[in-house]
């Protein structure tokens, strides 16, 4: 991998947080080229071996429902993974890295919120958008002291702040 342009030489590979998961070793994997949960059967149970690799599977958790995708390896046999970084460039250091991967571990065991932005960002990764036609809460701000959405386009700074008022 060495020279590839996607490649963070300040990581290394690492597992992190590593423990049982509905009878599978779940841990966060980082190497200089993604950060990705990944989902490993247990020894003595049967492996999700029955998809081909590439098939994504909805896996839940106390956070929400993620997205993984069935892989294999000769040596390892079959698995699942999600990725949370690839590339990885945002990362300073290994340090930097590792403390991110702790807290999608911590963020993926908390219970789901009610109402706040990490409710909603669940709720988004489950599937379950905002109803655009729904009245909005007694206690919700008018409309006037809500900022206005925020589209990709301006996420990634394709439209100015002028634009989006």
């Amino acid at each position: 991998m060495e020279g590839i342009p996607i490649l963070n030489p300040t990581l290394s590979v690492r597992a992190l947080g590593v423990r049982m998961w509905q009878g599978e070793w779940l841990a966060v994997l980082i190497t200089p080229w993604f950060m990705n949960l990944v989902l490993l059967p247990a020894a003595g149970v049967e492996a999700r071996c029955s998809l081909r690799p590439g098939t994504k599977e909805q896996v839940a958790f106390p956070a929400g429902r993620f997205e993984f995708i069935h892989a294999y390896e000769e040596e390892l046999g079959a698995y699942l993974t999600c990725s949370l970084f690839s590339p990885v460039l945002e990362f300073a250091d290994q340090e930097s890295a590792e403390e991110t991967a702790r807290q999608v571990l911590a963020e993926l065991f908390k219970g789901e919120t009610d109402g706040d932005e990490d409710g909603d960002m669940v709720r988004l990764w489950e599937g379950r958008l905002p109803d655009p036609d729904a009245t909005p809460d007694e206690g919700a701000a008018p409309a006037a002291a809500r900022p206005p959405p925020l589209t990709r386009r301006a996420l990634f700074g394709l439209q100015d702040e002028e634009a989006r008022q």
